[in-house]
């Protein structure tokens, strides 16, 4: 897995990879995680025969750029990443495939970008980026890392470089950013939309069967997945996989 480097409008550099030959499906991590897992547990390995697989860092993770400013999470500067990295991957148009953090931004991609073709939102629903269960998460986090993040505010990096005290102080800021993200409904999105969720994600399963008519109404995909909590939504790839690459499948090939 070679690492590439995109530069971004303001100057952000995004770390991606890129493997497999086919319509350009990009893949999208969840907070705390990296590019890396999705190859880690078997997803790139799987869909490379069938498509053209983009794998992102999204700025403030793995090899991309570590920032801690919250102006530096906005929206649209994500999102400008992600049109980069297309564009030196030669790609047009492209699918999206994002779990929990990484599923919010396809949200926006699918609503707001004529050049997305499909997208796979995994474990969070539409509406506001920050949920009240989350918000709260948000709080507790803050909280409990409040001297590590503002060690870094204060020193521009954090004094450890380890994976978890190095990521702490960017995903501080990214929570605090996407507490101003505007919200997102089905009938906002232009390309077609799958949304998983497994049945022990309460928060995401509770929008879905409070908001099916609005989903069925926009044509997007709803599955739900038996017995599944937010994390194995990502982690059990035997139970995820089959569903959402046909979805992909169907829409793309």
């Amino acid at each position: 897995m070679a690492t590439l480097f995109s530069t971004s409008v303001d100057g952000t550099r995004v770390a991606y990879d890129v493997t497999g030959q086919g319509p350009a499906l990009m893949l999208l991590h969840g907070a705390g995680k990296t590019r890396r897992d999705w190859h880690k547990l078997g997803y790139v390995e799987r869909l490379k025969d069938d498509f053209t697989v983009i794998t992102v860092d999204v700025r403030g993770a793995g090899d991309s750029d570590c920032l801690y400013d919250i102006a530096d999470y906005g929206l649209e500067k994500i999102c400008e990443d992600l049109y980069a990295v297309a564009d030196d991957c030669g790609v047009e148009k492209f699918a999206v495939w994002g779990f929990s953090f990484g599923g919010s931004i396809a949200r926006y991609l699918g609503a707001w970008s004529d050049r997305v073709t499909a997208i796979a939102v995994i474990g969070v629903p539409f509406g506001p980026a920050v949920h009240e269960e989350f918000g709260r998460f948000i709080d507790q986090f803050l909280k409990k890392w409040e001297s590590v993040i503002l060690a870094a505010r204060e020193g521009g990096a954090p004094q450890s470089k380890g994976k978890i005290k190095g990521q702490i102080p960017a995903l501080a800021a990214c929570f605090q950013a996407m507490r101003d993200w505007p919200g997102v409904e089905p009938s906002e999105v232009a390309c077609p939309a799958l949304l998983l969720t497994g049945t022990k994600n309460r928060p995401t399963l509770d929008w879905v069967e409070a908001n099916r008519g609005a989903l069925e109404a926009a044509g997007a995909q709803i599955e739900v997945v038996e017995g599944l909590v937010h994390d194995q939504e990502f982690t059990k790839i035997d139970r995820v996989f089959p569903v959402v690459s046909a979805f992909f499948r169907d829409q793309l090939l």
